[in-house]
């Protein structure tokens, strides 16, 4: 869980990361309150499964799947948070907006993606992480895609702290990569979606191997995350209106910012007072 140092995560944000996990039926749930947060608070249960088009027993589902008690919990914990609470939506660019203004959508979407993703970083996950990959004989990662990206930026990170890791983004290699592993090396699959099928199955050869799995991605109930030994998770938005998740990309690199910044405070630990990083290259 995430430590008491750290945001909470909201409701909203919940949500909106576990919405693609979710059945057709219980999506339309989350949608809706996604779109109408303020409305629902003051809805009772068959009013809101009219409007979504569902029955009672989806609501009530669709609470529990979301971490609450049942639909009162969930009415009284979503107006509890939402004074709180930035929208849930970010703003798109549209066709007629000024190249000032897109701009200005583009770095406000970035910058809420890392403060979104603050509020679901899970401390005690980060720490297991940090100890799994400083004990690796070797560490293979794999991306796809735009994740590629990162898989790149975090062999780098890990090398600046003394971890030995190689990165493969060809769904080839990276299941002949982690046919090879064993008990003492740990694979990193990262993947926005959670679904990229050809992480899933190099993260599933590397678990059936031996290996240690850790997952970065966006989604805590996708395939991979419930795959890995340790999760690790963004909260950016997923796509809207343009094909590409908006702010995708910098939360994942500022969430390796992190780890490696986790990484290299255990380096400085394990060094006399005053001596610096040690390790580090």
């Amino acid at each position: 869980m995430a430590g008491s140092d750290l945001p909470a995560p909201n409701l909203l944000l919940t949500i909106r990361g576990l919405l693609p996990s979710l059945n057709e039926q219980e999506q339309k749930v989350g949608q809706y309150v996604l779109d109408h947060p303020y409305e629902v608070i003051h809805l009772p249960m068959a009013e809101l499964a009219e409007r979504c088009g569902v029955g009672d027993t989806t609501i009530f589902r669709f609470c529990r799947r979301v971490r609450t008690d049942g639909y009162q919990d969930f009415k009284i914990t979503l107006a509890r948070e939402l004074p709180l609470a930035t929208p849930a939506i970010y703003a798109a660019v549209a066709a007629g907006d000024t190249l000032a203004q897109a701009a200005h959508k583009v770095i406000a979407d970035d910058m809420r993606s890392l403060e979104d993703t603050l509020r679901v970083l899970d401390l005690r996950a980060l720490a297991q992480a940090v100890a799994v990959l400083f004990a690796a004989r070797r560490v293979d990662i794999y991306g796809s895609g735009g994740s590629a990206v990162a898989a790149l930026d975090l062999q780098y990170k890990l090398m600046r702290v003394g971890v030995r890791a190689q990165p493969y983004i060809d769904a080839q290699l990276q299941t002949l990569s982690a046919s090879l592993l064993t008990p003492d090396d740990v694979a990193v699959g990262i993947s926005h979606s959670g679904a990229a099928p050809e992480v899933l199955r190099a993260l599933e050869t590397a678990r059936k191997a031996g290996g240690r799995t850790i997952a970065l991605t966006n989604h805590p109930a996708s395939p991979i995350a419930l795959l890995a030994d340790i999760s690790l998770c963004t909260a950016a938005q997923d796509a809207v209106g343009h094909g590409y998740p908006l702010g995708a990309r910098v939360a994942q690199v500022g969430l390796i910012d992190v780890l490696y910044t986790a990484m290299r405070l255990r380096r400085m630990a394990e060094n006399e007072p005053g001596q610096g990083p040690g390790k580090e290259k």
